[in-house]
């Protein structure tokens, strides 16, 4: 019965979002030389009923915060989630996530690898994904290095899930695009 909770709480919470509070990115930058500073480009927050689940921050070298921008491989980026939810996370990464990962072809030791984090994250738990092109993607959760893709395919992953034409929660998609937080 865990799954079905945890789908419902996490993988319908995608249809509904309210701003969430500025903050700086928890996570450390990935070594780079001449790489510009990463700034809060956009932010959201998911509800479930009146249940907190996670919000969303959107960081990029320049704000607003535009699809084109956000989605192009040459511009670094990173995304936290901050779970919110109290407690542990039930259940495994909403199946509609693991779908949009292997749409973009994510390594699948990689799918398995954030799965396996997923089911692990508490209340207070960030999960930071950052990229920087040509040095890929690194995964921290609560600022501890836990995996890294060489390429673009998991950050675009998650823009899509939240911010691409076909974006799960259009609100979510919304407020990340308005340069409010």
């Amino acid at each position: 019965m865990r799954w079905p909770l945890g789908a419902l709480l996490l993988g319908s919470a995608l249809c509904s979002a309210s701003p969430a509070p500025a903050a700086e990115p928890q996570s450390a930058a990935l070594p780079t030389a001449a790489l510009p500073p990463l700034a809060l480009a956009g932010c959201a927050a998911r509800r479930f009923l009146l249940f907190p689940v996670y919000d969303l921050r959107l960081y990029l070298p320049r704000r607003p915060a535009s699809e084109a921008v956000a989605f192009d491989p040459a511009i670094p980026k990173m995304v936290e989630l901050t779970v919110t939810y109290p407690g542990n996370v039930p259940g495994s990464m909403p199946g509609s996530w693991r779908a949009r990962f292997e749409e973009r072809r994510v390594a699948p030791a990689l799918i398995a690898d954030l799965d396996r984090l997923y089911q692990n994250l508490k209340g207070g738990d960030v999960l930071a994904i950052e990229y920087r092109p040509g040095r890929g993607s690194a995964v921290r959760l609560n600022a501890v290095m836990q995996t890294l893709d060489p390429g673009p395919a998991l950050i675009e992953a998650l823009l899509d899930i939240w911010m691409g034409p076909r974006a799960l929660n259009p609100e979510i998609r919304a407020q990340l695009l308005s340069g409010r937080c």
